[in-house]
């Protein structure tokens, strides 16, 4: 018997499959590859300090010493390069910007994470920052489908994966197991991301999907090695590739790249970005996003042999180690989840 079927192989779901095989737990992951996947065409990337108003990202403090040595370990265990600790760097949009960010580091206490950009100047060729700007140094990206790959292999080796489409219909929850088709578990975990709406046991949660679109570009020219962000985003990429974004959009959720997304990442792009480049590919995904923009971690209200691990939204590749480790050990020992990511705080809606 298996002890855990995992349904969906997204960061969420895989991240959470690898912490419990490193448990010797026996683990199935059902995967459909025809269904597209917003962790696929994710950007991956990672920021202590985002928004408008340069805010600590929730649970900074913990998430991020966290992540910086996560994935450098799983690099090292299966030869793969995914983690790319880089750096941010966010030029200032103007004078009035500037005052508000110094600012805003002394309210918000954020001085460790940010500092004043010393060698700004020296991009001015490729970026326009004639203030300069602010240096995020724990910032960065996941390859979040090269992660995913090396991850599969994993699972592969280890007969943990298969690919297929899951009915829901042919699951059957007893109290001491779930049997779905010839398989047999202990429990099932659901980490399907944005496809959850189809999901009868829980599309009551309080999801709040957000369409995302990127460009990935070419640029000969471009040698900045930072991530740049004002507003939307520039991930600098191996052979001289870039990823622009990102677009969002709470209508029309599907994974279908638009006219009006790539017109408004050249624009808001072209307002910083000053080297020549060509648009080579255009991607679109949708983000499991919730509206408190809190994860969903926990067991169903109802049935005690189904849980959930979902609702990671923008920012994925920051909390799902920490809390594909903090799941696991409320499945394995009973600890408790956080007390803003547990599904308990919507049970009222069942």
């Amino acid at each position: 018997m298996l002890d855990y079927i995992i349904v969906g192989q997204g960061i969420a779901g895989s991240l959470l499959a690898y912490e419990l095989l490193q448990a010797n737990k026996k683990v199935l992951v059902l995967n459909d590859e025809s269904l597209p996947s917003s962790s696929q065409v994710a950007g991956g990337m990672f920021n202590p300090v985002t928004g408008r108003h340069l805010a600590k990202t929730w649970l900074a403090d913990e998430l991020f010493p966290f992540l910086k040595t996560y994935y450098p370990e799983i690099e090292q265990r299966f030869n793969a390069k995914f983690f790319h600790q880089t750096g941010l760097f966010r030029p200032y949009v103007n004078e009035k910007q500037r005052t508000q960010f110094q600012n805003a580091i002394l309210k918000h206490e954020i001085a460790h994470y940010v500092s004043d950009a010393k060698d700004f100047e020296k991009m001015g060729q490729f970026i326009a920052n004639d203030l300069g700007g602010l240096q995020t140094a724990d910032a960065g990206w996941v390859d979040v489908p090269e992660l995913l790959k090396t991850l599969k292999s994993h699972f592969i080796a280890s007969e943990s994966y298969a690919n297929e489409a899951f009915n829901y219909d042919e699951l059957k929850v007893k109290p001491e197991n779930v049997i779905y088709k010839s398989y047999e578990a202990k429990s099932i975990i659901f980490c399907e991301g944005f496809h959850a709406k189809n999901n009868p046991f829980f599309n009551w949660l309080p999801f709040n999907p957000v369409k995302g679109e990127t460009l990935l570009v070419e640029s000969p020219d471009y040698a900045v090695t930072e991530i740049v962000n004002q507003g939307s985003w520039v991930i600098p990429l191996a052979e001289r590739k870039c990823r622009f974004g990102a677009t969002y959009s709470w209508h029309d959720l599907d994974f279908e790249i638009t006219e009006k997304a790539r017109a408004t990442l050249q624009e808001k792009i072209g307002k910083f970005f000053k080297s020549d480049y060509r648009i080579i590919s255009q991607q679109a995904g949708v983000r499991p996003s919730t509206t408190d923009r809190r994860p969903f971690l926990g067991k169903h209200p109802e049935y005690i042999n189904i849980y959930i691990f979902n609702g990671l939204g923008t920012k994925g590749v920051s909390i799902a180690p920490f809390f594909a480790r903090q799941f696991r050990d409320f499945l394995l020992q009973g600890k408790e989840i956080n007390s803003e990511t547990t599904i308990e705080r919507f049970y009222t809606l069942y």
